[in-house]
């Protein structure tokens, strides 16, 4: 079993890619707590005080029909789980 997504949790590398100034410097993905993965951009930045910090980007979805939560999450008990259909009184 390969690397998995855990909600509130991503990664982001150099990006290699970069060729404008515009173009992050840091690309990864980010699991959002419903479940859903989303493209991430990181840039580093400085403040007019000279604090550094990053701009965070979270881009559109990167894997649809991602499960809700990663299984690791569903055996913990620690997310968010399903509830049985029940009619609804209207």
């Amino acid at each position: 079993m390969g690397w998995e997504h855990k909600p509130n949790f991503g990664s982001a590398f150099i990006n290699k890619e970069k060729k404008e100034d515009w173009h992050a410097a840091y690309r990864g993905d980010v699991m959002l707590p419903d479940g859903t993965v989303h493209y991430l951009d990181l840039n580093p930045a400085t403040t007019k005080a000279g604090e550094q910090y990053f701009k965070i980007k979270i881009g559109k979805v990167k894997s649809i029909g991602a499960p809700p939560l990663s299984t690791h999450n569903q055996a913990k008990g620690n997310g968010f789980q399903p509830q049985a259909d029940e009619e609804i009184p209207f």
